[in-house]
């Protein structure tokens, strides 16, 4: 049974299907790469970390944040924390990167003041 090459079969497709065209700025708000396509979630659900394992957790305390889903492979330098990217009309800075260990990375954003 052949590999699946995840980046150029399974994400390739994830990315057409669902993902739009943002603009990836570098820390200093400079555009650094080509426009990219990822997928944007304003409303991701996660469960905090600092109530985790705790009694709180009981009942399911959590939150939602913006979160971009994006294809490592699309980056000569790898996302970091306080890069910036335009969705729409809004501006996010990277909060915190969460690799997948299969060539993609979900970016959790701020809005950016």
């Amino acid at each position: 049974m052949p590999l699946v090459d995840f980046g150029a079969d399974v994400h390739a497709h994830l990315m057409d299907i669902y993902g739009d065209a943002v603009t990836w700025l570098g820390p200093t708000g400079v555009v650094t790469v080509p426009p990219l396509v990822a997928i944007f979630d304003r409303h991701h659900e996660v469960l905090l970390e600092e109530v985790k394992g705790s009694e709180l957790d009981a009942s399911g305390h959590s939150t939602t944040l913006p979160v971009l889903s994006v294809r490592l492979r699309d980056f000569s330098t790898a996302p970091a924390q306080g890069d910036r990217v335009t969705i729409g009309a809004e501006t996010f800075r990277v909060w915190d990167i969460q690799p997948d260990g299969q060539g993609m990375a979900d970016l959790v954003l701020r809005l950016s003041s």
